[in-house]
């Protein structure tokens, strides 16, 4: 056998090689292995650490929303037990007015219950006398009493009427003509035309109720020059117009736009006794919505 010193470059290095690639065969199974693992692993574990990063910023999202939620409950709790106080304070310091219409200022086309209580308009004009109290242009009627002083409330039933107008009115308006219903001509109402519910005035108030009115509250202070709207279903508040000098006595308003359904006046239980309207509201006086006109308005006469 010859020495090593004396073998050839070449098979020294293919001797080496061979060497090493032994050596790689016998280490590199657990290499890969590991190598695989982390492979996998670390992805794995970078997406559940997103995951849980956006987890807890979607839970302290949701918990700043549901904090505002709750401060806006809040919020809106307080603004309604304001406006039960104020309600309530109105209905003890107020008198209740047993509105009746007054036949004599309803225009042609509008035809009065036997009871002075309810009005629907119907198709036709008819033959009235052309007193100078009737509203000759615009379908409206006034009540009979008319206010100078003190503080009123009468409640009125609307809900199934598409266009109709409430409200107060000097005594001395405009009743021959086309005069708009605006406060500089004596008029505060609160009217309801194309779904929209509007404060009339100088411009219009638009007032985006949450649901459809059914039965309306009008608030009349004569001295304070207030004249207020309440949703009796809730009692909550409406608009209240601005304040202003009458002028001279005031009578209830109504006017019927359309033809679909009457008008309703809840009677006061009190009369002209002036007595505090009692805190659960008054009975509403209507009958059927479904029923004829002749069973809607039994004794039903012409104007």
């Amino acid at each position: 056998m010859q020495p090593a010193a004396s073998l050839p470059a070449s098979l020294l290095f293919f001797s080496a090689l061979s060497l090493c690639a032994q050596v790689s065969e016998s280490f590199t199974p657990g290499i890969s292995a590991w190598m695989v693992a982390l492979a996998v692993t670390l992805p794995v574990l970078i997406l559940l650490v997103a995951g849980s990063i956006c987890l807890i910023r979607k839970l302290h999202r949701e918990k700043e929303i549901l904090s505002v939620e709750k401060e806006i409950e809040r919020e809106e709790k307080e603004i309604a037990q304001q406006l039960q106080e104020e309600l309530r304070w109105r209905r003890t310091l107020l008198h209740a007015a047993d509105v009746v219409l007054d036949p004599d200022t309803a225009h042609p086309e509008l035809f009065l219950s036997a009871d002075g209580r309810s009005v629907r308009r119907g198709p036709f004009r008819q033959s009235v006398p052309d007193n100078p109290e009737r509203f000759s242009c615009r379908p409206c009627v006034l009540g009979r009493e008319s206010f100078a002083s003190g503080r009123h409330y009468w409640e009125v039933e609307v809900e199934n009427v598409m266009v109709w107008a409430v409200g107060v009115c000097r005594d001395s308006v405009e009743r021959k003509g086309e005069a708009l219903l605006l406060p500089q001509n004596g008029f505060w109402t609160l009217e309801m035309f194309g779904n929209q519910y509007r404060a009339l005035g100088s411009p219009d108030k638009t007032l985006p109720l949450r649901e459809r009115l059914r039965r309306v509250a009008v608030f009349l202070d004569c001295e304070a020059g207030d004249v207020s709207f309440y949703n009796m279903r809730d009692r909550s508040h409406i608009y209240t117009c601005p304040p202003a000098a009458f002028g001279g006595p005031l009578r209830p308003f109504f006017r019927l736009g359309s033809d679909d359904s009457p008008l309703f006046i809840c009677p006061a239980f009190t009369g002209a006794r002036g007595l505090a309207v009692p805190e659960g509201g008054l009975i509403l006086h209507r009958a059927g919505t479904h029923q004829p006109p002749q069973h809607q308005f039994p004794g039903l006469c012409a104007i």
